[in-house]
């Protein structure tokens, strides 16, 4: 029987059930000491935001917001670009999403004896992803971080998955560093917007103040949702509601039951899955 907060053979099972079906793998970790989170559904906030932001819905195509995000210059995925034959077949476009926030230097135990950190743990995650997303030949990729923002593209297309591709991205994400403040609303509406077929987002922390949102009009949708969590969790609803075809799964690296609670029911909201080992 698989004991809570353990990596288990049964949980490797399911996992790569979900890499031969959807393209990412996934481990559960136990709850660890590490740098404080924000509280359940993300933190209320009396942080300055970027102008000319608007309060719901996308943001303008801008050169980046107030930390600054450069998102708009960064390829999600989604459409064609004007030009493009219409006849012209098209692989399917999956972003995998990175918590990169300077929470994810906190420590987790793995399998009740190797310690280790939230980031190391992601790495490893993602890299078994790679692995099987190697032999994939229907599939453009990308890899964006929030915290710190990068992505493995460099701005470009999205890159198709082969051998050579995945061994690149391996090797980039293994360079990766935590450090920054986890802007989960800005990634993810950006994402939305470009609609890629599917996302994969890798968590362990809880959404930040957004970057994407004056100081005025957070406080205004803070007194209808409470939280910064929940801003995100409507604000998805929103965009599937409007037609948004994008699909949102989340893996959850050494969360809390409370936040596993609350990422389970944003991955319902994006139209997709949670899994937790």
């Amino acid at each position: 029987m698989c004991r809570k907060g353990l990596i288990s053979t049964r949980g490797w099972v399911i996992a790569l059930a979900l890499v031969l079906a959807s393209g990412f793998a996934v481990a559960q970790d136990k709850p660890a000491e590490g740098p404080a989170k924000s509280d359940e559904g993300g933190s209320k906030s009396d942080s300055k935001g970027g102008a000319g932001k608007e309060e719901n819905g996308p943001p303008k195509d801008t050169d980046g917001y107030d930390r600054p995000t450069t998102y708009p210059r960064i390829r999600f995925g989604g459409k064609k670009k004007e030009g493009d034959a219409e006849a012209a077949p098209r692989n399917k476009s999956r972003v995998f999403l990175l918590d990169t926030s300077d929470l994810m230097a906190g420590s987790i135990t793995i399998d009740d004896t190797r310690e280790t950190t939230r980031m190391e743990h992601m790495r490893e995650v993602l890299g078994r992803t790679l692995d099987h997303l190697s032999t994939r030949r229907n599939l453009d990729f990308n890899i964006i971080t929030f915290g710190a923002v990068k992505d493995f593209a460099k701005g470009g297309d999205l890159l198709q998955a082969s051998a050579e591709n995945a061994k690149q991205a391996k090797e980039w994400i293994s360079k990766l560093e935590p450090g920054g403040s986890p802007d989960l609303h800005a990634i993810l509406i950006e994402c939305f917007r470009q609609e890629p077929d599917s996302a994969a987002l890798i968590v362990g922390s809880m959404p930040g103040t957004p970057a994407t949102l004056d100081k005025q009009a957070l406080d205004r949708l803070l007194e209808k949702h409470k939280t910064v969590g929940e801003i995100i969790v409507q604000q998805l609803k929103d965009f599937r509601t409007a037609g948004k075809k994008t699909t949102l799964d989340i893996v959850g690296i050494g969360l809390t039951r409370t936040e596993r609670e609350y990422y389970r029911r944003l991955a319902e909201a994006g139209g997709g899955a949670y899994i937790d080992g």
